[in-house]
């Protein structure tokens, strides 16, 4: 399969819309049903201000209701005042149905704009 095939199944999922984050929020959820394989991570943080902080993990759960977090599935804390993008890679078949990004904002005052968005493949397609 080309490159270009696999580009052209690529579907991204909106794991935390791009958003200026003031506090603390725990994202909605999204299934995964459709999906198989890797789906790569990619969270996009811009600095948040003086002292401000964003830690950024990944959770999943079975009835989109009750989440928890996912082994290996935290992006780096980011640094006060600093930018961040970082990917990850979580594998759809070691999760339950939903995954939702957790964002916890710490330290000074302040908010930047944040997203995760994931990539993932269809498995029929």
């Amino acid at each position: 399969m080309s490159t270009a095939s696999v580009a052209g199944r690529a579907t991204v999922l909106d794991l935390a819309p791009n958003d200026v984050v003031a506090s603390s929020s725990n994202e909605t959820g999204v299934d995964l049903l459709p999906y198989e394989g890797s789906m790569i991570c990619v969270l996009d943080a811009e600095a948040g201000g003086s002292g401000i902080t964003y830690a950024v993990k990944i959770q999943d759960s079975a009835d989109n209701s009750s989440f928890t977090d996912l082994s290996g599935a935290a992006f780096t804390t980011t640094t006060a005042n600093t930018a961040l993008v970082e990917k990850l890679v979580v594998d759809i078949d070691d999760c339950r149905r939903y995954v939702r990004a957790v964002i916890t904002v710490a330290g000074g005052s302040g908010a930047g704009a944040v997203s995760v968005k994931g990539i993932a493949f269809p498995k029929y397609g």
